[in-house]
């Protein structure tokens, strides 16, 4: 083998190394993108899944919320249902201070009752307006707005239940006038 030969050898050699090394930093170029994409992306899920974590305790705040609030309706109408037959019993009857007293005692739990249950619509619905704006419009398909859904009808359980209420009170008072 000549020295010229040798020469082109290193020649051709060196200019495979050439292009094997521009390939080489291309495709670590790209690998890096990739890996920064991807730790991004980690980043991301992380986020949401503490965001919907976050909603889960809020949804399970308020399902107890909610079981309170039954439970309390329920002792409310069976506490009245007794009384609303008594108090048909006695309007028949000359009305006499023990009537009194049980009627004030009622009204009372009624009114207590009411204020709880305001209170706790008017804690549902700043929880229900703080997770509208904290995630503002999505796509329906969306767990976030699916639950923004239940929550909203959640709301309109509660304000039923708050109107109920009302017209519970006013027959209430209706029976405490009698």
């Amino acid at each position: 083998m000549s020295y010229a030969q040798l020469e082109d050898l290193i020649n051709k050699w060196s200019i495979e190394l050439e292009d094997q090394e521009r390939h080489f930093h291309e495709q670590a170029t790209k690998v890096n993108d990739w890996d920064r994409m991807l730790i991004k992306n980690g980043e991301m899920i992380t986020s949401q899944h503490k965001e919907m974590e976050k909603l889960k305790l809020d949804q399970r705040r308020l399902n107890q919320e909610l079981d309170f609030i039954l439970s309390q309706q329920n002792e409310l109408e069976d506490l009245l249902s007794p009384l609303e037959t008594s108090m048909k019993e006695q309007s028949s009857r000359t009305t006499n201070q023990n009537a009194d007293v049980e009627r004030e005692k009622t009204y009372k739990l009624a009114e207590n009752i009411d204020a709880q249950l305001k209170k706790m619509s008017q804690d549902l619905k700043e929880i229900i307006e703080h997770l509208n704006t904290s995630y503002g419009p999505t796509d329906t398909s969306d767990p976030l707005h699916q639950i923004c859904k239940i929550l909203n009808a959640h709301l309109d359980s509660l304000q039923w239940i708050d109107q109920n209420t009302v017209l519970l009170q006013r027959r209430v008072d209706d029976v405490s006038k009698l």
